[in-house]
């Protein structure tokens, strides 16, 4: 999976605001949120979680980098199939797979 420009631009600003609040360094992680799990609050789609800097070990084997932009690629095996291949964009406000 590849990660756009605009969708670092949009991860690197929440993770700015989170980092300033938790005071640590964070690492982004890409999920899918199955609006049928969650009973329909939201429609399904891509969103941005984050770990932090001192979970690096323990993630070690599942950190992604693309062109050295790091990131957690965290969804279930099901879900996997979405993201192979793709392009995660950001565009009309939100995080859509190209």
């Amino acid at each position: 999976m590849k990660i756009s420009n605009a969708a670092r631009r949009e991860i690197d600003g929440g993770l700015v605001r989170l980092e300033s609040k938790a005071g640590v360094g964070l690492i982004p992680a890409v999920m899918w949120l199955d609006a049928n799990l969650n009973k329909d609050i939201r429609e399904s789609g891509v969103i941005i979680g984050a770990y932090t800097s001192a979970q690096r070990i323990e993630l070690s084997d599942k950190i992604i980098s693309d062109g050295g932009y790091e990131f957690v690629l965290l969804v279930s095996d099901d879900d996997l199939v979405r993201f192979m291949g793709k392009t995660l964009d950001f565009k009309g406000g939100r995080f859509v797979l190209l």
